[in-house]
């Protein structure tokens, strides 16, 4: 079942970025503003998410607050619930504040002394919250994390069997829609360059498959893997798409991954545990929901919302506002647009989409420390945006999702090597992902989907389609 939590956690882990990446791509794809101090907003949502509803005598803390929001509304239905959602909204105001005051002084200045003067204050900042104990607990970081809801799990409708056949069901279906879109979009493409990707997959998964044996196998498991890249790359150059064939390649991947790795250590149970795995066996006498996965529902939920308003925003005569400033600020300033005040609310919402991921991610790990919100992750962001397309609410999806699960799959490299390799592993782990910008950019600059199309409402002079 480990393999199962893995899924979850790192969905979850997805999801919080996606959202994160989504208010990024708001400034920088949209707008044009490279936003380098983006983390500041993220640790901003997360200590006001933690510290609105910390308990008065949180223990082993010694900063601001708590204000005990929770405590404050339990006498309400779900109040522990309602007091989280309230804090995230408080959190998203306070970032949206912030970026105001940043962006007041910093959105005059040239695009590269604005990414520069971003990632400064963001530093000092991050600087004055590590070190100033009084703050926010300084580096000993906030343990006492809200968690809504959390002593109603694990959830169990009674029976292992019953808990089985509804929760297991929404699993099937989920995996099922995921293959249908899949499908959906995989279809079409040209049957040489659709086999091509399958015996790559098949070759990656067996080579990966023979070096995690280790010994004798190491070599040519890697050289097998290796092989199967270079398949891969050219089903692609021979395919008419780039897209198509690499979604086939992945999602045969994964199935390999998510039940191949099970049946070879578990055997047909460990396939069924793979394939339910919304439904924890081991959450109570009966099994049952897990608190973790409530949480990835209410990062998917988020995200789902966060992407309707993404979509509807940059679809209307706003968006379109924002992508003329990105291309020439000039052109819409003539037309009477003031284009300080458009950037400035850009930088506002994308920064309180960034809160909003910051107080997702105190909830799932339930415990903030400075250290996790260094620079580093807002060029995660940056670069996920990159891979999937900037200007593009899909391709954040799809960039964040491939980043991160080459990140955490990544780490499990250190289970097949000595433990005095495990720096140079981690340098591995960072070079692997260069790798993959790099051939992006190079092979495919716009990102794996491209700036996206738009639907402006009006029709063109030939053939009646949209912008």
């Amino acid at each position: 079942m480990a393999l199962a939590d893995f899924l979850v956690s790192l969905l979850t882990v997805v999801s919080v970025y996606t959202l994160f990446g989504l208010g990024l791509n708001i400034k920088y794809g949209f707008t044009g503003l490279v936003d380098f101090g983006h983390v500041l907003y993220f640790m901003t949502g997360a200590y006001v998410t933690v510290v609105v509803t910390l308990p008065v005598a949180a223990t082993s803390y010694e900063g601001i607050g708590g204000f005990a929001l929770p405590q404050l509304l339990s006498g309400v239905p779900l109040g522990g619930l309602l007091a989280w959602f309230v804090a995230i909204f408080v959190a998203m105001v306070v970032a949206a504040l912030l970026s105001l005051l940043v962006g007041v002084p910093t959105l005059r200045l040239r695009e590269d002394y604005l990414a520069i003067t971003a990632l400064g204050i963001a530093t000092i900042l991050h600087t004055v919250v590590n070190d100033e104990r009084w703050l926010f607990n300084g580096p000993f970081g906030v343990r006492d994390v809200h968690q809504p809801l959390a002593e109603a799990f694990p959830v169990s409708l009674g029976s292992f069997l019953v808990n089985l056949a509804v929760f297991g069901l929404v699993s099937v279906l989920v995996l099922a829609y995921i293959g249908y879109r899949v499908g959906d979009y995989v279809y079409g493409v040209d049957l040489r360059a659709a086999a091509m990707a399958a015996a790559a997959a098949v070759l990656v998964v067996a080579g990966l498959g023979a070096a995690a044996l280790g010994g004798a196998l190491v070599l040519g498991g890697v050289l097998v893997a290796v092989a199967g890249v270079v398949v891969l790359a050219r089903g692609i150059g021979r395919a008419d798409g780039f897209g198509r064939p690499l979604a086939l390649f992945t999602a045969l991947v994964f199935v390999a991954w998510h039940f191949g790795t099970p049946f070879f250590t578990a055997g047909p149970s460990g396939v069924l545990a793979s394939a339910v795995w919304l439904f924890d066996p081991t959450a109570g006498a009966d099994g049952g929901f897990t608190y973790g996965r409530f949480v990835l529902l209410v990062a998917v939920s988020f995200v789902a919302v966060a992407y309707w308003w993404c979509e509807r925003t940059v679809n209307s005569p706003y968006g379109r506002v924002l992508r003329s400033i990105r291309e020439d600020e000039d052109v819409p300033e003539a037309l009477g647009k003031r284009t300080f005040r458009y950037k400035v609310q850009s930088m506002m919402f994308g920064s309180a989409l960034a809160a909003a991921a910051g107080g997702l991610w105190a909830t799932h790990i339930a415990f903030i420390d400075p250290t996790q919100f260094i620079a580093d992750i807002t060029f995660f962001a940056f670069t996920a945006v990159i891979i999937g397309g900037a200007a593009n609410n899909r391709g954040v999806v799809v960039g964040t999702a491939v980043f991160w699960t080459l990140h955490t799959g990544t780490r499990f490299l250190n289970d097949y090597f000595p433990t005095e390799y495990a720096t140079q592993l981690a340098a591995l782990r960072v070079m692997l992902i260069g790798v993959l910008l790099m051939v992006i950019l190079y092979y495919r600059s716009e990102g794996l989907l491209g700036e996206q199309t738009y639907d402006t409402g009006v029709a063109a002079e030939e053939g009646g389609r949209s912008e």
